[in-house]
């Protein structure tokens, strides 16, 4: 999959260009959708689908204290983009002097870059332009008269309404990773390199591995069930905590995987942790001898749960490691 920031970059010049406009931060169903459809009129009309979208979010830009944590990582990003099948990805880096272009002056813009563009897809609530002044009407118009579709795509709903990144944010926050992951139609992973720590794992007889995340978004305090995926791509059950170590009076937020039947180093690899379920919240232990004795109820829990699902594991949950 080609991976561009300039649109002189594209290699797709000599056939039908279809773009999938948006942030899509989490890749949610939501903007699967609005990424399938770019893909199924690439297909009809024998051209690329390719997606478009900025680095930064255009929020943390233009009012950077409101701005959201992004749900997924880049590297979770990038490869769920690859699996709807897009050619590749134009990250257009998002500055002041491009906040400020008119709607028509964005547009006018790529077509004079992209002379073969055919089509553009996004969410039927997109706005873009100086101000978000642009809505999906001015696109359509703007389309009719330059020679190109524009296709608005619906709402993914669901009984509590549409999917909404504002949604899955707050589920992953409250520890609801089921509900995030539904959301998201796929398992919520961290993403981040092995760090030293402060070996209290390795003391109490459950070596973990600290994590220094890539992720913005980080799941409320907590201990997760989860896999974890290594370098050499071995998946393995895991116990995860995250929050502060209370029982030692550490009060930095820590995130540590135990991996279950694994012993080896891990130091500055990177490594995915798919977060499956929470299990309990964290609390201080009186002792060193009943956190030991709560540790290990938690990997015992965690290995009943996930055996439990091992049906899940090589189809769906597998799935999110490709």
């Amino acid at each position: 999959m080609n991976f561009v920031k300039n649109i002189k970059d594209i290699s797709s010049r000599d056939c039908p260009l279809i773009l999938a406009m948006g942030c899509f931060d989490g890749v949610h169903i939501g903007h699967q959708k609005v990424i399938s459809v770019a893909v199924e009129q690439a297909k009809e009309r024998g051209g690329d689908a390719w997606v478009f979208t900025f680095n930064p979010h255009p929020a943390k830009l233009l009012c950077p204290d409101k701005a959201p944590p992004l749900i997924s990582a880049e590297p979770c990003r990038l490869r769920q983009f690859e699996a709807l099948g897009v050619s590749g990805i134009i990250e257009i880096p998002f500055t002041r002097d491009y906040a400020q272009l008119s709607p028509e002056a964005f547009l006018t813009d790529l077509i004079e870059q992209l002379p073969n563009l055919s089509g553009i897809v996004c969410g039927q609530d997109w706005s873009f332009g100086h101000r978000a002044s642009g809505t999906f009407q001015t696109l359509e118009t703007f389309g009719k008269q330059h020679g190109f579709t524009a296709t608005g795509v619906t709402h993914v709903l669901d009984k509590n309404g549409k999917i909404s990144s504002t949604d899955i944010r707050n589920a992953v926050l409250e520890g609801n990773i089921p509900e995030a992951e539904r959301m998201l139609g796929r398992p919520f992973s961290l993403f981040g390199t092995v760090i030293h720590g402060n070996k209290v794992g390795r003391e109490l007889g459950f070596p973990t591995a600290n994590i220094d995340p890539l992720n913005e978004l980080l799941p409320g305090s907590g201990v997760y069930t989860a896999y974890t995926r290594v370098q050499n791509s071995n998946i393995y059950p895991s116990a995860v905590f995250v929050g502060k170590r209370e029982t030692f009076g550490c009060h930095k937020h820590v995130i540590e995987s135990y991996l279950i039947d694994f012993d080896n180093d891990l130091y500055d690899q990177i490594i995915e942790v798919s977060l499956v379920e929470k299990i309990r919240d964290v609390t201080p232990f009186p002792s060193r001898e009943a956190l030991m004795e709560q540790i290990q109820k938690d990997v015992e829990l965690t290995r009943s749960l996930l055996n439990a699902e091992k049906s899940c594991v090589s189809s769906k949950r597998t799935a999110c490691f490709q």
